[in-house]
């Protein structure tokens, strides 16, 4: 009787480790998705490069170079 309440008792601590296995390995990914989600986040709230207002830079007109820009503040300014 004590064999077989020793092998039933090995057989569960055999499951009780596989489910925990598969548990970490739930929250590995749980863990993963949420932290993709928050770096999704930070990286959807970042300013455009291309939006330099507010950074003492004017603003930029479409398909105008920098040169261009550098040349119309300076008239402007004059």
């Amino acid at each position: 009787m004590k064999k077989q309440y020793l092998e039933k008792e090995e057989k569960y601590q055999v499951e009780v480790n596989i489910l925990k296995g598969k548990l970490e390995e739930k929250d590995k990914l749980l863990r993963f998705q949420d932290s993709t989600k928050i770096l999704d986040d930070i990286l959807s709230s970042q300013r455009s490069p291309a939006i330099k207002y507010d950074l003492g830079f004017h603003e930029t007109i479409e398909g105008e170079s920098s040169s261009q820009t550098e040349a119309r503040n300076s008239n402007e300014k004059s």
